[in-house]
């Protein structure tokens, strides 16, 4: 069923305040497209926001304002203005007039019908307010008397809450204060009690539902199952009418029919439909839902649909229902990702149990587990709706589409769209998801076309926005400040609001194509003739367009000037730190200048954003170290050292580790050199050697702040050493970070710090050595054949490969001709065990420490974990040795 302008409305109002997220939305609007009438019950029945806060939404946003009909003395002038009929169909109710303006109370003020229909009525103009429906129609029954109608007093919802309150009080299970807090919050926001004291984690879902059944006199099940109800019991009842009402007929005897339902106060709603007594279960509104998905799952079937359309009766479909076997369903999404092969049963179990939990949508536990990634749950979402999935590479935009198309840059990010190509008259647009009404609603209206939805990754679809609504070609930037270069330097305006000149474009280019190829790091370098622009990205410096020699000059004053740098200084070095916001790219950057013997060079450090940091399970641990890292850092003190060169990927493991275990009830510190993401909730100082904040310093401070987990950036000496350790021996859990080539080499390298063989022993819990690989591409990785001097070096054996499955990358656009894309980490995790104790306190060398690791303490060296992973596809044999070389 079409949603009237009001619903859009309201749906936008609520998800632009935050009331309702996407995911909610989106279902609604499913559930409202089969059940009808207005979008506000779908939301209000289904338990997604209470009616009050949709009336609060409304009055924030649009300015009607909420009236309590309850405390109004209505004008018997205006109550005659409007004929019972019309209030009720409206269910409107006018209560006072001036100056021609008719005041009514509606419980939907956004329907335009309804308000023509009152002018028509009256004659007047209408001032629309809002009231709770409750309100409305005890005052329609009240002050229209000829319709007859039996309404409860609205204070009958209070004082079932109240029931439900002292009853949860008379078990035990709340406090005095917790009900007073919740009964506060029910006032202001008109949610039910007792979903209030489930949110706030009072009581269970299950209690809840356990009093509430005891309350109504009913049966509770925690897990309805076992039901077999025949066409005959299920037809009793339409698939709309099951979501509408929360309510599944499970069984039919001679004293009536068996419901299961989430919502006991719907009872005489059921039997007036049914026609028949009703015997009521209840059970959680999942647990209803999932009953609702098993017995109806054909949505937007044409009977009901006729149905809805008056063009068939309800005993015309029950009669039909019994002779035709119900075919086929939309498989749910998690049957859909494993049936394609990208999560196992098990891991989408897992996930289920943790979204039951409370842990958001099954796919999107599923990606921030990295059991799935951002690809496979577009390919998912397209296989479950049936819609074309398109890879970027593959099916890039067509730039002229993309101009025609007349939609703007703000309108596809915030849609998440990008214009693909035309099908006869109409437009194929990739959409991160084409459940999205409002926007197909949109998009239909700003282009003119009927629009055709395909699904791509967000990610994907952001980058491709970046690129055809960015500032031009490299190749036209270029030419034109080879042109602009012509002119002398003084005269070319620097400053940073001169967007429309070539040097800052140029430069605003550089930094948005490394973001969107995913580089860590950008080399501006002068030479004799031309200035060369290089990305790492996967660890390799990979070239870029050139740039003209007269510019470098203006390129690198422009870039000095963005990190608020010294222009006119250029014989030392000089570090800033650059905040580039253009479009959906938000990032900062660590700049550094140099002089050369060409000019200056810079190079510039892309730091990821907090909210950009991986969970600990896509930072490609092994199984067997996942488990045995995940149990060291959810220690509540000790020292865990993260070890190993510049470049492996020390700091995204520290960060993603504190991302995981710095909770709201932690206090949680750090001290680093610099401050390179910053992450809500934690307390992060730098390092400032000039006023005199060292390591040692901040560290001091730090045992003074009453903290629980500490962070040090790096351990320099010997100060920082002892402190660190003296406050993991104090009840504290400290994370460093340590320069070692493997984790043996920790131990030694505290103990040349100084620090006691036994206080080692006694604090540090556990220390990660680290490197990082380069993943073999997806996109063109085929079955390859060892190299037999690698195989030498590596010391594997032909029986070591049996099984294996090496894989090669051939090299295609995705990935830059490489055969890699992306990266990964290999680990040597040893875990300070009683064996390891002995031995350090023994003082054991490096060597005798890595012997005891991995004979007795069960460790992986750094090569072992990287030869797995090859033998698995996941890298080349090549780039294990390489990293590992020692």
């Amino acid at each position: 069923m079409a949603l009237s302008i009001g619903d859009r409305r309201l749906g936008a109002i609520l998800l632009e305040q935050g009331y309702v997220n996407d995911a909610d939305l989106q279902k609604a609007l499913a559930r409202h497209a089969e059940v009808g009438g207005r979008l506000a019950d779908v939301l209000i029945d289904s338990g997604v926001v209470a009616e009050k806060r949709i009336a609060r939404a409304i009055e924030e946003a649009l300015g009607i304002p909420l009236v309590s009909l309850l405390v109004v003395n209505p004008d018997p002038e205006a109550v005659a203005a409007i004929r019972s009929q019309t209030a009720l169909s409206s269910q409107a109710f006018p209560f006072a007039i001036e100056n021609g303006t008719l005041r009514v109370a509606l419980v939907d003020p956004l329907s335009s019908m309804a308000i023509e229909a009152l002018e028509d009525d009256s004659g007047l103009a209408i001032e629309p307010y809002q009231a709770l429906r409750d309100e409305v129609m005890w005052c329609i029954a009240n002050h229209y008397p000829d319709l007859n109608l039996e309404v409860r007093p609205p204070s009958a919802g209070q004082e079932t809450s109240g029931r439900i309150g002292q009853r949860l009080l008379d078990k035990g299970l709340v406090s005095e204060s917790q009900l007073e807090v919740a009964i506060d919050a029910q006032q202001q926001t008109g949610e039910p009690l007792g979903s209030i004291l489930v949110a706030q984690r009072v009581i269970s879902e299950e209690q809840l539902y356990t009093v509430l059944a005891e309350q109504a006199g009913v049966t509770y099940l925690q897990n309805p199952s076992g039901f077999q109800p025949s066409e005959d019991v299920l037809g009793g009842m339409l698939r709309a009418d099951a979501l509408r009402l929360s309510a599944v007929p499970v069984d039919e005897t001679a004293h009536g029919v068996t419901v299961i339902t989430s919502d006991p106060r719907k009872r005489a709603d059921i039997e007036a439909l049914l026609g028949r007594n009703v015997q009521l279960m209840l059970a959680r509104p999942r647990e209803v839902d999932r009953l609702v998905e098993e017995f109806y799952p054909q949505r937007g079937r044409l009977g009901e649909q006729l149905v809805q359309q008056g063009t068939l009766s309800r005993e015309q479909l029950r009669e039909a229902l019994q002779v035709q076997a119900r075919e086929g369903k939309v498989k749910p999404l998690g049957e859909v990702i494993m049936d394609l092969g990208f999560a196992t049963p098990d891991e989408v179990d897992g996930a289920l149990q943790k979204q039951n939990a409370g842990g958001g949508r099954l796919e999107d536990t599923l990606v921030q587990s990295g059991k799935l990634s951002p690809e496979m749950l577009a390919r998912s979402l397209a296989a479950q709706l049936g819609y074309e999935f398109l890879d970027p590479i593959q099916n890039p935009p067509d730039a002229n589409v993309v101009e025609e198309s007349r939609i703007q840059q703000p309108t596809a990010m915030r849609y998440g769209i990008i214009p693909i190509r035309m099908q006869g008259n109409a437009m194929v647009i990739a959409m991160k998801d084409p459940r999205n009404v409002f926007a197909l609603d949109d998009l239909k209206l700003i282009t003119g076309r009927e629009i055709i939805p395909a699904v791509m990754a967000e990610k994907d679809i952001i980058r491709m926005i970046e690129r055809y609504y960015g500032s031009g070609s490299m190749a036209e930037l270029n030419e034109k400040l080879r042109k602009d270069a012509t002119q002398k330097e003084e005269d070319i305006d620097l400053s940073a609001g001169m967007d429309d000149n070539a040097v800052v474009k140029v430069v605003d280019q550089i930094i948005r194509e490394a973001a969107l190829q995913d580089a860590s790091d950008i080399h501006i370098e002068p030479s004799e003739h031309t200035v060369k622009v290089r990305y790492r990205i996967d660890g390799a410096l990979r070239e870029q367009n050139e740039l003209p020699k007269a510019a470098a000059a203006s390129v690198l004053a422009r870039i000095k000037i963005m990190g608020k740098l010294d222009i006119a200084e250029r014989r030392i070095p000089q570090d800033g730190r650059v905040r580039f916001k253009k479009g959906s790219i938000d990032l900062d950057l660590r700049l550094s200048t140099l002089p050369t013997v060409y000019g200056e060079k810079a190079v510039m450090r892309l730091l990821q954003k907090a909210s950009n940091i991986p969970e600990i399970e896509q930072l490609g641990f092994s199984d067997y170290n996942l488990q045995r890292y995940m149990d060291i850092i959810e220690r509540p003190n000790g020292i865990f050292l993260v070890t190993g060169p510049t470049g492996s990927g020390k700091s995204f493991t520290s960060f993603s580790t504190l991302k995981r275990i710095a909770k709201p009830e932690k206090n949680t510190t750090t001290i680093e050199d610099p401050v390179e993401y910053e992450i809500p909730g934690i307390n992060q100082s730098q390092v400032n050697n000039a006023a005199g904040m060292t390591f040692a310093k901040a560290l001091r401070a730090f045992l003074r702040q009453d903290p629980d987990i500490i962070f040090v950036g790096e351990i320099r000496d010997t100060e920082t050493a002892g402190i660190a350790v003296e406050a993991a021996l104090t009840g504290h859990l400290v994370l460093a970070t340590l320069h070692t080539n493997d984790a043996p080499g920790a131990i030694t390298r505290l103990e040349e710090m100084g620090i006691e063989s036994f206080n080692i022993s006694a604090a540090v819990a556990g220390v990660l050595a680290q490197r990082l690989v380069r993943r073999v591409c997806s996109d063109c990785k085929a079955p390859t054949n060892a190299d037999p001097d690698v195989l030498r070096r590596l010391g594997i054996t032909e029986r070591d490969l049996r099984g294996a499955q090496l894989m090669r990358g051939a090299g295609c656009p995705r990935c830059g001709g490489t055969g890699y894309k992306g990266r990964m980490g290999i680990h040597e995790l040893m875990v300070v065990d009683d064996k390891l104790r002995r031995a350090i306190n023994g003082g054991k060398a490096a060597a005798d420490l890595k012997d005891v690791a991995t004979q007795e303490s069960g460790m992986k060296t750094l090569r072992q974990d990287g030869i797995e992973k090859a033998l698995q596809g996941l890298t080349t044999l090549e780039e294990v040795l390489a990293v590992t070389a020692s």
